[in-house]
């Protein structure tokens, strides 16, 4: 079944498949319909044609790769965000899925995406190729009476965010969230310059020495529910934080609480000041994600200073045909200097790795702390930070180590837990 690009003759196809799949409707017969797909991403698909009893003009299958990036403990990585991935009913079941999937992680690989990430609608059909939840959005409805006694923070005031003023916002969100994990990077063109719109508002937080010390941002709901949704509250430190949450508090005279997105270990948990928050209602988006190239991932983050070592790490993957991507095999992995190098060891030096009966090579030259053995959802789950080998293996995983070789890997990736935050 052959997977090809998409063009943008195939504009009008592609929004009909999905919004069958996931809802909506289109009209063949207005020109927005047919208007090229956003810029910053490649689609592909299956033609219907190509397929027993298709038909012309129709996509049997399709999805678009998000060329992304994401933070990485301080450093930053190209990521391949899967989006509208959806199958025509009258061809699902015929394993179109699975070949689908494997060529966008053949894109991924191609494109130079070390790593592959999604919301899963359904989990288990995307953890059969190799992907893996490693993070939760997360949000909670804070009755704004928590929020009410707050004090006015000395020496900060806060301004309205404009058009003139977005870029001190995003130079903010791009320093404030540079040593998270996975956070996406928020560039363009996936996202232009200006104000987000639909009704997104924000205020800026200044000291009196004019440094921008941060930003909350929210938009006004109506209907019933919180009657506010806020997407972020970020500052340099927990004065700034109460000061931000006291002007969302603010809104107590026409709502009685608001929805609060907060990353994974968000800062702003251990300043609200009242116990009323609890998990708002609705389904919690989960996030997978899929190793793609081993090496470029590992290479892509910083070490931290002062670690230095060198292990052997195994990775092995029995979900994609071999060849699909450069996350299975034997790499060599040295730390030192603040920097980290991953080289695959040639299909000949694999031989003594033994994967089977667990660790045993090490790499070569200088002195080995031994080697890791990873399943491609330990790997997925670890190598985007924030985890540690035994968190794997309490999952179910496979993550064997030889004991310094995994203080070793633990300590590489050490720091927060992955968070995704996908727009202002």
């Amino acid at each position: 079944m052959p997977v090809r690009e998409l063009t943008p003759t195939d504009a009008l196809a592609y929004r009909l498949l999905t919004s069958s799949a996931f809802g909506g409707s289109v009209d063949p017969d207005d020109p927005a319909a047919s208007a090229p797909l956003s810029p910053g991403q490649t689609a592909v698909g299956i033609d219907s044609a190509a397929l027993p009893g298709g038909a012309g003009g129709v996509l049997a299958a399709a999805a678009r790769i998000r060329h992304d990036e994401i933070s990485l403990g301080g450093g930053r990585v190209r990521c391949g965000g899967i989006a509208g991935l959806a199958v025509h009913p009258a061809h699902r079941g015929d394993g179109l899925f699975a070949e689908l999937l494997a060529a966008v992680l053949a894109r991924c690989d191609e494109e130079s995406l070390p790593v592959s990430m999604l919301y899963p609608s359904t989990p288990e059909i995307y953890r059969r190729h190799g992907y893996q939840v490693v993070a939760r959005v997360e949000t909670l409805e804070v009755p704004l009476v928590d929020l009410q006694r707050l004090r006015s923070v000395p020496g900060r005031r806060t301004v309205p965010v404009t058009a003139a003023s977005m870029p001190r916002v995003r130079a903010l969100y791009e320093e404030l969230t540079a040593g998270d994990n996975a956070m996406l990077r928020r560039q363009g063109p996936l996202f232009p310059d200006g104000l987000p719109g639909h009704g997104w508002e924000a205020v800026l937080l200044v000291g009196a020495d004019g440094l921008d010390r941060g930003y909350a941002s929210w938009t006004r709901r109506r209907g019933e529910g919180p009657g506010l949704e806020v997407h972020e509250v970020l500052g340099r430190d927990r004065e700034d934080l109460r000061a931000l949450l006291r002007v969302i508090g603010s809104w107590s005279t026409v709502t009685e609480s608001v929805r609060l997105r907060v990353r994974t270990e968000d800062p702003v948990l251990d300043v609200l000041p009242g116990g009323g928050a609890r998990p708002a209602g609705g389904t919690v988006p989960l996030v997978m994600m899929r190793v793609v190239d081993t090496a470029a991932l590992l290479t892509a983050r910083p070490a931290p200073a002062g670690l230095s070592g060198a292990l052997r790490l195994e990775v092995t993957d029995d979900t994609v045909p071999a060849g699909t991507c450069r996350a299975a095999g034997l790499f060599d992995v040295h730390v030192a200097d603040g920097r980290v190098r991953a080289v695959p060891v040639p299909e000949s030096g694999a031989a003594s790795a033994e994967s089977s009966a667990g660790p045993s090579a090490a790499p070569s030259g200088e002195s080995s702390a031994g080697t890791v053995l990873l399943d491609v959802h330990a790997a997925s789950l670890l190598l985007v930070g924030g985890r540690s080998l035994a968190d794997a293996r309490r999952l179910g995983l496979r993550a064997e180590a030889d004991a310094p070789a995994e203080a070793l890997l633990d300590a590489l990736l050490a720091g927060p837990r992955p968070s995704v935050l996908d727009a202002f």
